[in-house]
């Protein structure tokens, strides 16, 4: 198998694959990025496009495209590989070929069912009324095409016969949640009939499950979507993101609505970065996919009574998670969509004057119950301590709570004695990370101390003569940091010459002298560990004269050798305490000078 991944990392790049989950940013040779797998403002995340590795300075989480992919999707290995092959075109021949074609067996079902749908939409007769529907919805062949709209048929079986035509059985299409069993008998039925379909699309383009707008007036059910099933999780999936991803990145705003028929609209439009939770409760899940293209989210659901009240759980659930959230204020249409088929401008305005949730929460709690009695303040507080308790960022928190004193006239003393303690919602929320990463290993202090040291040596490749001078053999505990920096030190000594001709002038670029060092180690233990060293040098380093870098070599030497004479004299402390209960003179006063002798050493 090690052949076909080194296959998929030759065809595919980590930079791209990582740009289609998160926003990138330029940093010189490399990226940055705000860390998909834990909370935070500032991005810690590094990923080099020469070397195809990638390490957050946050969290510790870091490897290759496998380990990215594993740890944003949450897949095993397996999975991943298979993702990855599918996408790079590479054959998997160690894989079981019979397994693996069952496993798709949801994914190919969807499939033509949505091209089977999209065909009798396009060019059959029945499909006449349903493209006079979404003609006077104002939809362009062009949109129906590019969200692959189709027409279920008014028939029990029309679309059981087309499938089971095609080889699939009648227990693999209800599995895929495209049928249903009758009450009475043996069988299944069409779950779509004479409904348009919207085929849900997952991030890697993959039709995953349905949702269906009835074209009968009288139906009891508008809108109808399949159930959960082995490839379609309706609490994971956002409809229109596949198509919007690109757009929210470059926006920096994703637009969460309520339906398919406001997406497709406003990207008819050109206002692409919208998503929609299609008629469910915003989710944790549907959360961090959202934060991987950006942290700023604009909401935009119904306005009646119902409608707003998923708006108000959907931001709170938004704040939780600290991301900047607005609301969306239509000015006309109780809709998106009815409000773009009425006038585009008043779309775009709406989206261009959205308001930051505390004030929109702050106008409507005060804009309900004038303050002036004590009971109306009783109930404007209540509800907005509620919000403001939903905040995960602490600084947020605390300036909304200051301005709700004041606003209200009470004591803030008085308020956060009130507030509501996050207890589950809200602030356990808030620390789970965004997404699972993948296991970082335990922080080793030396090992941490000592990538440092080899990041510096990479801007400045003088420093090696120094780092081979240390003398650190002696105060490196840890024995595969030991071993490393062995490796490192003898590496050195054997290409002192170009190494010193680097430094000189710079006829060897740092990824020659990092692809040197990473031939001569071998190992793909000690490989990924000098990889992420590269990383924290460009990370950290490459803004800093020499000057500055050679007090932070000495620096981190010193940390170092503090680390293990801490350690040593810890030890001794112990020992000498145990000796001294045992009554043991000449030891105790043997332990008691080599204590001495460390403390100077440290102390010089």
């Amino acid at each position: 198998m090690s052949r076909e991944t080194e296959e998929i990392k030759a065809k595919l790049d980590l930079v791209d694959l990582m740009s289609e989950y998160i926003r990138l940013t330029p940093a010189g040779m490399n990226y940055r990025a705000l860390c998909p797998f834990h909370n935070e403002k500032t991005p810690s995340l590094m990923i080099s496009r020469s070397k195809q590795i990638w390490k957050c300075f946050g969290c510790g989480a870091g490897g290759d495209i496998f380990d990215f992919l594993m740890g944003i999707e949450r897949v095993e290995f397996g999975e991943a590989l298979k993702l990855l092959a599918d996408k790079a075109g590479v054959k998997l021949s160690g894989m079981n070929q019979a397994k693996q074609d069952k496993g798709n067996r949801h994914y190919d079902i969807c499939r033509l069912a949505a091209r089977y749908w999209h065909k009798v939409l396009r060019e059959s007769p029945k499909g006449q009324n349903a493209r006079a529907y979404l003609q006077q919805r104002g939809l362009s062949e062009e949109t129906i095409e590019d969200f692959n709209l189709g027409y279920a048929v008014d028939s029990w079986d029309n679309l059981l016969k087309f499938l089971t035509g095609r080889g699939f059985s009648q227990a693999e299409i209800f599995a895929a949640g495209l049928s249903v069993k009758k009450n009475q008998g043996i069988g299944f039925y069409d779950r779509f009939r004479d409904r348009i379909t919207f085929p849900i699309i997952d991030l890697h383009g993959r039709t995953v499950g349905f949702g269906a707008r009835a074209l009968k007036v009288d139906d009891l059910a508008k809108y109808i979507n399949t159930p959960q099933t082995v490839i379609y999780n309706k609490s994971a999936v956002l409809y229109g993101l596949y198509q919007a991803r690109a757009a929210i990145k470059e926006k920096d705003l994703a637009i969460l609505v309520e339906g398919y028929m406001d997406v497709i609209p406003s990207y008819q439009i050109g206002v692409k970065n919208v998503v929609a939770i299609s008629g469910t409760a915003l989710t944790l899940e549907q959360i961090k996919l959202l934060k991987r293209y950006s942290n700023n989210l604009a909401i935009a659901l119904d306005m009646d009574a119902a409608g707003r009240q998923a708006a108000e759980r959907s931001i709170d659930l938004a704040l939780s998670q600290e991301m900047n959230v607005r609301v969306l204020t239509l000015a006309q249409g109780k809709d998106p969509g009815e409000c773009i088929k009425t006038n585009p401008d008043d779309w775009r305005r709406a989206i261009e004057q959205a308001q930051p949730a505390l004030d929109y929460f702050f106008d409507l709690a005060f804009g309900q119950w004038p303050a002036a009695k004590p009971e109306a303040k009783k109930k404007i507080g209540q509800f907005l301590l509620a919000k403001i308790s939903a905040i995960g960022n602490p600084i947020e928190r605390d300036y909304w709570l200051k301005e709700l004193a004041q606003r209200l006239s009470i004591s803030e003393a008085i308020l956060r004695e009130l507030i509501v303690k996050p207890k589950s919602a809200g602030a356990a929320l808030s620390r789970q990370p965004v997404s699972q990463p993948p296991v970082a290993p335990p922080v080793n202090p030396q090992l941490d101390l000592l990538q440092k040291l080899l990041g510096l040596g990479f801007i400045f490749p003088r420093l090696y003569s120094k780092l081979a001078q240390a003398g650190l053999i002696d105060y490196l505990t840890d024995p595969a940091t030991l071993d490393l920096y062995k490796k490192i030190i003898l590496f050195y000594t054997k290409n002192v010459d170009s190494i010193t001709k680097l430094d000189v002038d710079n006829s060897v670029s740092q990824g020659d002298l990092l692809d040197s060092m990473l031939t001569w180690l071998g190992e793909a233990d000690d490989n990924k560990l000098v990889k992420e060293a590269f990383l924290v040098g460009q990370n950290s380093f490459v803004e800093i004269d020499f000057d500055s870098a050679q007090k932070e070599f000495s620096g981190l030497v010193k940390k170092i050798k503090n680390l293990s004479l801490d350690q040593l004299i810890n030890d001794l402390k112990l020992q000498l305490i145990a000796a001294e209960k045992r009554g043991e003179q000449a030891e105790s006063e043997r332990l008691y000078i080599k204590l001495q002798q460390l403390i100077m050493e440290k102390n010089n």
